[in-house]
């Protein structure tokens, strides 16, 4: 729902809508607070699959955090996507026509943080793979630390995105009810 500025540059989500903006915040906080739950629980089920003994057990909490870390990669990459097409060029374009130091690094600082949980989340699959077959204890170790490591990552990735963004979005929110009011 990108609409092009006079420029031809996108402005993204509220060009002129506040409405629109309103439903990209809400759609925000939707997403992270699933998004934080998810992790939470993942991080969870990671810590616990540390403390397990036995190969059966290790093999199946493996398996399952494979699953889930899976079904959060999705919705990571679907969320990121909901993001940078509608949510940030509109930011970015509005920050832009102010007289203020740009956001543009904060932006990349997120970007950067995002793809460091991604490696995290990479180098868990490939060491609970390598664990599953045949079991490996230390393997298992490796690759939940791996994936605790991407859990805080994210989750403190998702706190610097709403410092940024919300305060942005209110701006946005307060000057158009001033330009029609």
């Amino acid at each position: 729902m990108t609409t092009l500025s006079n420029t031809g540059g996108p402005l993204g989500l509220a060009s002129a809508n506040p409405a629109e903006l309103v439903f990209a915040t809400d759609r925000l906080r939707v997403e992270h607070e699933w998004l934080r739950l998810h992790l939470k629980t993942l991080e969870a089920k990671a810590k616990e699959a540390k403390q397990l003994n036995t190969a059966a057990s290790g093999v199946t909490a493996l398996r399952e955090l494979l699953e889930q870390a899976s079904v959060l990669e999705e919705e990571l990459e679907r969320h990121a996507m909901w993001e940078e097409r509608e949510l940030f060029p509109f930011l970015l374009a509005y920050h832009h026509r102010h007289a203020v130091p740009s956001i543009v690094p904060s932006f990349w600082v997120l970007e950067k943080d995002y793809q460091l949980a991604l490696l995290f989340l990479q180098s868990f699959r490939e060491t609970a793979t390598k664990a599953i077959s045949p079991f490996a204890k230390p393997l298992l170790e490796e690759a939940v630390a791996n994936l605790v490591q991407a859990c805080l990552i994210l989750k403190d990735h998702l706190t610097m995105e709403e410092q940024l963004v919300f305060p942005i979005t209110e701006q946005v929110l307060t000057d158009l009810d001033y330009f029609f009011s």
